[in-house]
């Protein structure tokens, strides 16, 4: 409500204003109210607030009209018409010697790049932009340190980002408004993940607890409930043992660490479902499998194992979206960038010409001579653009497949494990005279997981269509040179090329262990191979 009234008090001014630098801080004003809400609306205030600066030649409110539209194209995810205001931008600020908006442009380029997963471009700008900053004397740039620390996370370096994090944390303490207080949150969560990716459990548990106790006392139910899953991994690893660091005694107590995992992983499940957040429900849920496995519990730990596999599938499907989209905008921000760099060079060369038809009438026969020379370029580059998206497309396609194909052979290798877990349990309670209503209860577990691991006719349909995504041709190949195999056999080949044991391979099979031993050896004998070669090595050779 406020908003709309200041908006329409604007209008109401706007008017009558005359065309000056006046009339640009309204339109300025107008296309900042409606960027929450109205983002078209937002954005065609800000072309008027670029034309109108131009028109008058204002250098600040031309700043401010490529920033605004700029920022519209990034909030609708158009990242190549983002980026190229952005720039037009930068130019203006270097030009202008405006280090603030200098600081702003290449923050929000970073950031560009970051988004299209070129995190080694965003960081070069996000470097630049700190150095800027530094340079006009801006004390507090903890957004700006917390983006370079994850942009370090994303290339594997986690010394450098702990580094950077640490730096936004002292900004926030000594810069930072006293509302802040979420920000320090924040901050926590995000140390808390690099120590907990560079296997430091202890440290990553202290930074866990403190950014929940601020953000309990926020109210952020929606942050709290990631570092209530966060806690509940942590403890669950300290549970195993698992850390690249010593445990300190106060955490070696075991069972606690249990009790304590599945506290934190039991209100974070009731959390993530009241706020609909899928990512945290799936981690919830393949944490929950492994504490129930360790606790013994294989009844529990398949059934959120299970759920785990139908989260992990809604969230695929989720980016698949995504994924398309950011590929596509790769393509379009590489073009855009040597758009760029093409009319600067474009430019360069009508400076030249200008100055060759003062001096000749040669002048004339070299412009003809260039507009034909673009003209030629002009197809190329068309045809280029066309054969470089085509194969963005087929690369995205085999990305999916192969990305597919990796989740259902670890899923696969997950469940087969839970079962050899369960059956060994399963032999050991049979021996201590259980009730027999417990028993053949514990049984019908077992025959249930044995079934949902073994693949029917449809499912390996689907397998095989999927397989060929990945290996284009290879079942064809094998079936040219091999005409006679059983399906069975074929199955064999397949699962050996993804790298299944023999254990896996009888699961999915449906069949002993023996018996994919046998199938192996006969399988050697019919396409005539020495018996001492090995079907692992084979497989890679067609």
């Amino acid at each position: 409500m406020f908003a709309q009234a200041s908006a329409d008090s604007l209008l109401r001014v706007l008017k009558t204003a005359k065309e000056d630098s006046n009339k640009v801080n309204i339109l300025n004003e107008l296309s900042a109210i409606y960027f929450q809400t109205d983002v078209e609306k937002s954005k065609d205030y800000g072309r008027q607030v670029l034309a109108l600066s131009t028109k008058i030649n204002y250098e600040r409110g031309m700043l401010r009209g490529n920033n605004l539209i700029g920022r519209c194209y990034a909030m609708q995810s158009n990242l190549p018409e983002a980026l190229k205001y952005f720039q037009n931008a930068l130019v203006i600020a270097r030009k202008a010697k405006n280090s603030i908006y200098e600081g702003m442009m290449l923050s929000a380029i970073s950031a560009v790049y970051a988004t299209n997963n070129d995190f080694v471009q965003a960081l070069d700008y996000g470097l630049q932009a700190k150095k800027v900053n530094e340079a006009a004397g801006i004390k507090n740039m903890s957004n700006l340190m917390i983006n370079i620390g994850y942009l370090y996370i994303r290339q594997n370096k986690y010394k450098e980002a702990l580094v950077y994090y640490e730096e936004a944390l002292r900004m926030e303490k000594q810069y930072g408004a006293a509302t802040g207080y979420a920000e320090l949150a924040n901050i926590y969560l995000n140390i808390g993940g690099v120590y907990i990716r560079a296997d430091d459990v202890p440290k990553a548990l202290e930074s866990y607890l403190l950014a929940a106790t601020m953000l309990k006392e926020l109210h952020h139910d929606s942050h709290l409930t990631y570092a209530y899953t966060n806690l509940g991994e942590v403890y669950l690893r300290l549970a195993k043992k698992d850390s690249a660091t010593p445990i300190p005694d106060s955490l070696k107590d075991s069972e606690l660490c249990k009790q304590r995992s599945m506290q934190y992983l039991q209100v974070a499940e009731v959390m993530s479902r009241k706020h609909d957040l899928i990512d945290a429900r799936s981690e919830v849920a393949i944490n929950s499998a492994k504490l129930y496995r360790l606790l013994g519990d294989y009844d529990k730990a398949f059934l959120y194992l299970e759920r785990y596999a139908l989260l992990k599938d809604t969230i695929y499907n989720l980016e698949k979206e995504k994924d398309f989209a950011r590929i596509e905008a790769q393509f379009y921000v590489r073009r855009q960038t040597d758009s760029l760099n093409y009319l600067n060079k474009l430019k360069d060369k009508e400076i030249t010409q200008h100055k060759v038809e003062r001096n000749s009438a040669i002048g004339l026969v070299l412009l003809a001579g260039i507009i034909s020379l673009l003209l030629i370029n002009r197809q190329k580059l068309k045809h280029k653009q066309k054969t470089d998206m085509a194969v963005a497309e087929a690369r995205r396609r085999e990305e999916l497949a192969s990305q597919q194909l990796a989740d259902f052979t670890r899923s696969i290798q997950e469940k087969n494990d839970l079962l050899e877990q369960f059956s060994t349990e399963l032999e050991k309670y049979r021996t201590q005279q259980p009730d027999a209503n417990e028993q053949a209860e514990k049984e019908n577990s077992l025959q249930l997981l044995q079934r949902s691991v073994i693949l029917n006719d449809e499912q390996w349909a689907d397998f095989q269509a999927l397989f060929n995504k990945v290996h284009a041709g290879y079942i064809n190949r094998v079936k040219e040179k091999f005409p006679d195999l059983t399906t069975a056999e074929l199955r064999s080949i397949l699962l050996t090329k993804l790298g299944l044991n023999n254990k896996e391979m009888a699961a999915m099979l449906g069949v002993s262990l023996e018996a994919v031993r046998v199938s192996k050896h006969r399988l050697l004998k019919k396409i005539h191979l020495p018996e001492d070669t090995k079907l692992e090595d084979w497989v890679n050779t067609i």
